[in-house]
């Protein structure tokens, strides 16, 4: 069954962007303390509201984490997609792909952490529909323009699957060790990546 969005019915609290400014505080807490150790109070404590000016526009945290989850894979298939043209040769679309998407993730650093890292205290049942959906088209993505390139001999690929799954593994395991303040930007990174797999690692 879904989980309604809708909060409890009554007078709205006053600020710009509720719905977003929540998210936002949720993620941070989400990616610091993690989902579990997070509660409804902390997030309205962060905000600057009471807790029930957050069940205004929330009914429960996992309900925040599916907003934010939904949000950040929304707008990361808009950002790459946007970036890849039909006329590119396979090859550019990986590369354009795997940098698109470490941009991405620069810009959205924290939202990434509480994705992929804070959530320690989430059930794999308890992903939304949404969720999944939102997943799934991110995916397809991915797999699509690997699919071309093994059809027409740009790529060697036995399992498009599985080597779907190790891109997006080396991607977003960044999650883990990037530093926003470091020597090199994602996208730099993102791009190392591609040239080992696509030129290979050997001599």
């Amino acid at each position: 069954m879904k989980q309604s969005t809708k909060g409890p019915v009554g007078r709205p609290p006053t600020m710009d962007a509720p719905r977003q400014t929540i998210q936002s505080a949720a993620a941070r807490l989400f990616a610091e303390k993690g989902f579990e150790q997070t509660s409804l109070q902390d997030v309205a404590d962060a905000v600057g509201v009471t807790k029930a000016a957050v069940y205004h526009y929330f009914q429960s945290k996992q309900v925040i984490y599916d907003e934010i989850v939904v949000y950040l894979l929304d707008g990361l298939y808009d950002h790459v997609h946007a970036k890849i043209t039909s006329d590119e040769l396979p090859r550019d679309k990986l590369k354009i792909f795997m940098t698109s998407h470490a941009e991405y993730f620069e810009t959205h650093y924290i939202a990434f952490v509480a994705l992929f890292h804070g959530t320690s205290g989430i059930a794999r049942n308890a992903r939304s529909d949404r969720q999944l959906e939102t997943r799934d088209r991110y995916e397809a993505l991915l797999r699509g323009l690997l699919s071309e390139g093994a059809s027409t001999g740009c790529f060697a690929i036995d399992d498009i699957a599985i080597c779907a799954n190790g891109i997006l593994s080396m991607l977003n395991w960044m999650s883990r060790w990037y530093k926003p303040d470091g020597r090199q930007h994602a996208a730099a990174i993102a791009l190392s990546y591609y040239e080992i797999i696509y030129r290979g690692v050997k001599s």
